[in-house]
């Protein structure tokens, strides 16, 4: 199938092409171009399954883009932020994961659907790169989205991926070291408040590892006993855990207010500044670590897409709102060469076609291999090999710290130690990965007859205003390169045969 490539984008600048001659010459050769967006649980299955199903055809080229060159197992974030397991051990190297598929680490800057092109920027941004695709798989996910409320997005702390886990462990160290030496008792209070809004998987699994590892290293600090710790879930409902059992929910409360963590129900953020969060009952608390784990938004990307009208939008019959609206083979509505999975795909549940799949791991690696069938099987045109996803899920797990979970394993409930035990288990058999297996195994070993580790590395965050030397005849920016940044000169000055836009870039 050939593809129109175009050469100059809206502004008139170049379009590089897709890749070195390797690439070109594989992407030549293949007949059917499979683009996957996205490299969290869905778009890495799907490329993963896609990679089994073909095994040595050289018709089909598979290309999975992702901003990171790492996927996150996600569920063991908590615990990375906490400190009771190694950030690189629940991250696996996407490139190993799919080893027969081109990986592009770049970003997905918009979708023309009509001339079946994705741009992205790689590198430092300067180009954007046309990548042509015959079947596309959208699983980009959801974004955090604090707009409603004021403050948040400058002052409060995510939980979305490695980078946040990370930030939040130095974070709360800090917070440690200041409230040991600090003789204001106020702000002492402050600084020892840690306040996490959401009741769901990410708030409460983030809440009790926190209570945990606090009450782990509140030893080596003198200065600061167990009860000036003050934690604080709030919840917009009246029950914690929504998407488990009202039973588990009840239960995973007392378990944290056992622990003495404080719960708000029936709250929402209102705001939020660098004091304090400000809620809607009206209350206000004083904090210097608040973690939101609430305003879910779709992708920009998929919402540009969505807004183009280019699919249907899944906001009718309660299919969610900022999704891709799909049927059971995981195909977009009205689309024959456009598949959704993960959490931007509004896929109907099985046998509950008024309600969409939830946004789980367990059920975005099952929708990649049936999407992965299914490809195949329209590329072949044997219709007969297209599968329906069936899969209706196998429970849910939430973990509360401290050797306690609560879960719902098919339809039975189970609190406490064996919750836990079972969680851990079942979560140590499918993170990916034997090397990684055995070194959370390890992690969680030492963390049972060790005292964890309390060094905060504090990454050097990159300046806003920067000096940068060139050489004579060195180009600072080219003419078909996209201009990111504002350039001052200091000293010297530009050559009268140095292209237009390098002028206009060095002299503003």
């Amino acid at each position: 199938m050939t593809h129109a490539e175009p050469t100059l984008n809206t502004n008139g600048t170049a379009i590089a092409q897709p890749g070195p001659p390797q690439l070109m010459a594989r992407l030549q050769k293949a007949k059917h171009r499979v683009v996957v967006l996205g490299g969290g649980f869905a778009g890495v299955y799907t490329a993963r399954y896609l990679q089994e199903l073909l095994g040595d055809r050289t018709d089909v080229h598979v290309e999975l883009l992702s901003e990171e060159n790492y996927f996150v197992f996600q569920p063991l974030l908590p615990e990375v932020a906490a400190g009771g397991v190694s950030p690189t051990h629940v991250v696996n190297p996407i490139r190993e994961m799919v080893p027969r598929v081109q990986f592009r680490w770049s970003k997905v800057q918009r979708v023309d659907v009509e001339n079946k092109l994705v741009y992205a920027s790689q590198g430092e941004g300067k180009e954007l790169v046309a990548i042509p695709y015959d079947h596309l798989v959208l699983a980009l996910g959801k974004v955090s989205n604090f707009s409603s409320m004021p403050g948040v997005q400058e002052h409060a702390l995510a939980m979305k991926d490695l980078s946040d886990a990370f930030k939040l462990r130095n974070h709360v160290y800090r917070c440690l070291e200041l409230a040991d030496v600090e003789d204001n008792p106020a702000e002492k209070a402050a600084l020892l408040t840690f306040v996490v809004a959401g009741g769901g998987f990410s708030g409460v699994e983030t809440i009790g590892e926190l209570s945990e590892m606090l009450h782990k290293v509140k030893q080596n600090f003198k200065n600061i006993e167990a009860r000036e710790l003050r934690l604080v879930l709030v919840h917009s409902r009246d029950t914690l855990l929504p998407e488990m059992p009202a039973a588990l929910g009840k239960a995973a409360m007392e378990i944290l207010q056992q622990r003495g963590v404080e719960i708000i129900v029936n709250a929402r953020t209102k705001a939020a500044s660098r004091y304090a969060v400000y809620l809607s009952t009206g209350a206000r608390l004083e904090t210097r670590t608040f973690i939101c784990t609430v305003g879910n938004a779709p992708n920009p990307i998929c919402k540009d897409v969505l807004a183009g009208g280019a699919f249907v939008e899944g906001k009718s019959g309660g299919r969610g709102i900022g999704v891709f609206e799909t049927d059971l083979h995981l195909q977009c509505t009205g689309q024959t060469h456009d598949w959704a999975v993960g959490d931007c795909a509004g896929v109907p549940m099985p046998g509950k076609p008024d309600e969409i799949c939830p946004a789980t791991a367990q059920f975005a690696i099952r929708q990649g291999k049936t999407c992965a069938q299914n490809i195949l099987a329209t590329i072949d045109n044997r219709p007969d090999r297209r599968r329906e996803f069936k899969f209706k899920g196998l429970g849910t797990l939430a973990s509360l710290g401290n050797r306690s979970a609560v879960a719902d394993m098919m339809g039975v409930q189970l609190k406490g130690f064996i919750a836990w035990f079972a969680w851990r288990t079942i979560y140590l058999s499918k993170l990916p990965g034997m090397i990684r297996r055995l070194r959370v195994t390890v992690d969680w070993t030492l963390d049972l007859f060790f005292p964890r580790d309390i060094t905060q590395l504090q990454p050097e965050a990159p300046p806003q205003l920067r000096v940068e030397h060139y050489e004579p005849g060195e180009l600072i920016i080219g003419r078909h390169e996209i201009g990111r940044e504002l350039f001052v000169i200091q000293k010297g000055a530009s050559s009268p045969s140095t292209s237009w836009s390098a002028r206009a870039a060095t002299a503003r």
